[in-house]
């Protein structure tokens, strides 16, 4: 068995090079899980209550998988790929093709090593006549798939969905040297010295190994990627005992490594409670005051926090979530936000308070999950392996464990799931469970964490669907879930509550709770619906005035601004919003109006948002705000603390008129008086409405909400009690448009198009269903194709695609953003596939300009449609693209409006 490579550095001057044995390699890897799992006391528990196994068995089954995870490598297919080594170390050549993955082939050799486990009872399993090889063999195979499956997907079957024949992949040697080996490190790792032995045999620990396979599959990757660098890890050649290696080397380098790598949890500092955290905050609401002091349960849990805007859910939920880190239910938290934009003001509320939650010797990481801006060096360095030495003779769909982890590390929207504290898009929670690449390992970050979901009313069918999946899985991982919303239907409400309590294996209990504001606690076999008392402040009226016609709103903004108010015109599509911009900037001066929208570079994107949190946050004074109008896209509806005297917005779903009215005198100001005025610019609302009665006058918009009905039940409901009472008005008003009972108020005339759009989105339930993974099935092949992040469907619509923008000067091209360190990634903008889909073609310097760029890029390009732009006249700059059809398409960019596309001629 030492007459095998593991790892190796490329051959200098036709020399062997030097390499790594895989019998070492082996047991590096299984000594970093067994690491981790001694000092992260609270990831073992995470095992063992799923398992219910001992700690010790736990950790020493746990350490034995992890050491065969690379008995593929066994095969003289993978020795091969390096010859001159396998010639060195056996004293022969070969010609059998590297055909099949090396992972793959090991999750096909267990059943030959099975068999002499099994026979001389290596693993200490409780046998007898009632109890067979079979029997022990569907129970443990899920994490035979889970440590094979090691380079982020599971091992594959052949093309009929059977095992793949061994003797295709293995000679009769192969095959010795590898059950030599796995008989040896299980004699190692699990010696008959506990009285915890044998393992006791029971029907249901196929299920519980099914389960806890998710968590073992996501270890077994970190310990990989940490036990494949060469710095903690050196090359050995030299054959020792497999005992000494394990003691006197793999151990020691894995407790330097580990503790180098900073991925074990920070202290927990006991303060707890809002004063703790949020010492400025003197009083705290009713929902506050209850977190800090409501009764925990003692495993898994789910609360649902619904109030109004300004009662505090943010600081309520952090504070409930350091209670149960305390407590020991957790280790840190990932907070989930429905866009980048609000993804970037959490982070900026979070970095004042995180490190509260953490004792004072602590040094716990915070990391923004879509942008690397604030992502620190040692961050980068601690996880390791960026510059270590990686094997480049493997194939491009099976990258070296090193090779994943700096293209791993190179897109940070991942790394936040192994942070103490991470902030980031729920797509980066709901790519956990689909059939994703390192999905496994995004669900171990996760079940260490409470995970807090912010917006919840804010998804649609088919991210809604993959939400309550998310629920399942992290409940039956041991996780606890915090959801913030303002108000969620009841159905919406029973959903997730239901889908948590199904990972916990609990009753369903039926929701019956119209109260708001309302706290609901679940524990899986117990539930509590808590009624709260309304926050001294938050009670108020809104008066709604209704437009039809788009100068009429522009007037009204411009009387605003003119009487020194500050506002803001809401639209529902960019390129309404760009329109709106242009005549209003034209009327009123550049400087006296802002546009915000998701099409700016990420760059401008964070300038523009900086600059619209200074105008209209609540820091802002009223010499900054006073006469600036604020034209924008949704990204100002959720989680951005704006604060406007007068707010036009786009008819859309009630839910998302009640979130843009929570922007309307969202701070005291001793210079504003009156009640707040929300306009809202619709169709005119008539009772019998035609087909086209939305589309007519917000054509754009008639694909963003396709429920005409609905909007229609909104308008209805609004203009006719004429204001909105809040929170009096909350429950009655979102029951009255998506209500079980709601549609049988909608006019005939546009049921057909509420009915398509209800069909599409069963159909986006349906979608999301076939492509959830399900933690009750274990890690193992589906009949789902196993995709690249960049294109898992986390969102239903249509395609995007990540354009990165670059300048062309004639010489060279590089990054839109002029940043030292995160230039590409600050330069980059997504934009509908249809507008853009692939690159154009380049000839000449620019082609060799834009070759040597995405060489100097992380991914090399790889994941994103580069444009190189050129100045053209004022500040605009031109480029080229293909679109959907195929066509050559004009880009244009600039720092004001942001991106837009033109048909060449």
């Amino acid at each position: 068995m030492y007459q095998n490579w593991g790892k190796a550095n490329n051959p200098d001057n036709q020399s062997i090079s030097s390499y790594h044995l895989l019998v070492y390699h082996c047991l590096d890897v299984a000594a970093v899980g067994n690491v981790l799992l001694q000092h992260d006391k609270h990831l073992l528990k995470r095992f063992t209550e799923i398992t219910t196994l001992s700690d010790e068995i736990t950790t020493r089954l746990i350490t034995f998988y992890l050491a065969i995870h690379d008995t593929g490598k066994f095969s003289d297919r993978f020795q091969n790929l390096r010859p001159d080594i396998f010639e060195h170390l056996r004293g022969c050549r070969c010609d059998k093709a590297y055909t099949v993955r090396h992972d793959t082939m090991g999750y096909h050799l267990w059943d030959c090593v099975w068999a002499p486990l099994w026979d001389e009872n290596l693993l200490h399993l409780e046998q007898s006549a009632n109890i067979s090889k079979t029997d022990w063999r569907y129970i443990l195979i899920p994490w035979v798939q889970a440590v094979t499956g090691h380079h982020g997907e599971p091992p594959h079957l052949d093309d009929n969905g059977m095992t793949i024949r061994v003797q295709n992949l293995f000679t009769d040697e192969n095959i010795a040297m590898a059950q030599s080996f796995v008989n040896e490190v299980a004699e190692l790792l699990i010696p008959d010295k506990s009285d915890k032995l044998p393992i006791s045999y029971d029907e249901d620990m196929e299920d519980l190994f099914k389960c806890s396979s998710w968590l073992l599959a996501g270890l077994v990757i970190l310990s990989d990627w940490i036990g494949s660098n060469s710095d903690y890890f050196p090359l050995n050649s030299k054959p020792i005992p497999l005992e000494d290696y394990w003691n006197k080397i793999a151990l020691p380098k894995a407790e330097e490594a580990i503790n180098k790598a900073g991925v074990l949890p920070s202290g927990i500092s006991p303060e707890t409670g809002m004063k703790a955290l949020f010492p400025k905050i003197e009083t705290p609401s009713p929902l506050q005051s209850h977190v800090s002091t409501c009764e925990l349960a003692e495993g898994a849990q789910l609360f649902i926090l619904e109030d109004v805007t300004g009662s505090g859910k943010t600081e309520a939920a952090l504070s409930l979530a350091h209670r149960l880190m305390e407590k020991g239910l957790a280790e840190g938290i990932f907070v989930a936000l429905p866009t980048m934009a609000t993804a970037n003001a959490m982070y900026e509320r979070l970095a004042d308070a995180y490190r509260l939650m953490f004792a004072a010797d602590a040094t716990p990481s915070l990391v923004l999950a879509h942008s690397a801006r604030h992502l620190s060096d040692k961050f980068r360095h601690s996880i390791g392996l960026e510059h270590s030495r990686g094997d480049g003779f493997y194939s491009r769909d099976e990258e070296a464990a090193s090779a994943q982890c700096s293209e791993w590390l190179a897109d940070n929207r991942k790394k936040a799931l192994l942070a103490d504290v991470g902030v980031g898009t729920i797509d980066q929670g709901l790519m956990a469970v689909l059939p994703s690449k390192h999905q496994s390992l995004r669900l171990l970050g996760l079940s260490r964490n409470v995970l807090i979901v912010d917006e919840v009313h804010a998804y649609d069918p088919y991210m809604h669907t993959l939400l309550c999946t998310l629920l399942r899985f992290h409940s039956a991982l041991g996780g606890s879930a915090i959801l913030l919303s303002a108000t969620l239907p009841i159905k919406q409400r029973q959903e997730l509550v239901n889908s948590f309590s199904q990972g916990l294996d609990g009753k369903q209990h039926k929701l019956n709770e119209n109260s708001y504001p309302l706290v609901t606690h679940s524990t899986g076999n117990c539930i509590s619906q808590i009624p709260l008392q309304i926050r001294e402040g938050t009670q108020r009226k809104v008066a709604v005035e209704f437009f039809d016609d788009v100068s009429a709103v522009q007037t009204s903004l411009m009387n605003a601004a003119e009487n020194g108010r500050c506002a803001c015109w809401i639209r529902n599509t960019v390129d309404d919003a760009v329109d709106a911009y242009n005549s209003l900037s034209t009327k009123l001066g550049s400087e006296n109006v802002l546009l915000f929208h998701a099409r700016f570079a990420m760059g401008d994107r964070q300038r523009i948002e900086k600059k619209v949190l200074n105008t209209f946050g609540k820091e802002s004074d009223n010499a900054i705000r006073r006469g600036k109008i604020l034209v924008a896209t949704q990204v100002v509806e959720q989680s951005l603390d704006l604060d406007f005297d007068y707010i036009v917005s786009d008819l859309a779903p009630m839910d998302l008129i009640i979130q843009r009215a929570g922007r309307l005198h969202r701070h005291s100001r001793k210079e504003r008086s009156g009640t707040p005025t929300l306009g809202i610019f619709a169709p005119p609302l008539t009772d019998n409405p035609t087909e086209n009665w939305y589309k007519d006058v917000l054509s754009k918009a008639a694909y963003v909400y396709p429920g005409h009905g609905q909007l229609w039940l909104t308008a209805r409901l609004i203009s006719g009690n004429g204001e909105l009472v809040m929170p009096d008005d909350a429950r009655n008003f979102i029951e009255g448009v998506f209500g079980s009972g709601a549609r049988n108020d909608v006019p005939e005339s546009l049921r057909d198009r509420d009915d398509k759009a209800k069909g599409d989105d069963m159909a986006a339930i349906s979608m999301a269903k076939l492509n959830r993974l399900l933690p009750t099935k274990g890690y193992g092949a589906t009949v789902e194709q196993w995709l690249d992040d960049t294109k898992t469907p986390t969102r239903m619509g249509e395609l995007t695609t990540n354009v990165r923008l670059a300048r062309w000067d004639g010489e060279t091209v590089i990054p839109w953003a002029k940043d030292e360190k995160y230039a590409w990634e600050l330069s980059q903008v997504s934009i509908s596939q249809r507008k853009i889909k692939d690159m154009a073609t380049y000839d000449g310097a620019l082609k060799e300009g834009l070759e040597k760029a995405m060489n100097s890029m992380p991914d090399k390009g790889k994941w994103a449609v580069i444009i190189p732009l050129s100045m053209a006249e004022g500040d605009k700059w031109h480029g080229s693209a293909i679109n959907e059809r195929g066509e050559r398409i004009q880009v244009i960019y600039d720092s004001i409006t942001g991106l837009s596309t033109i048909q060449e001629n």
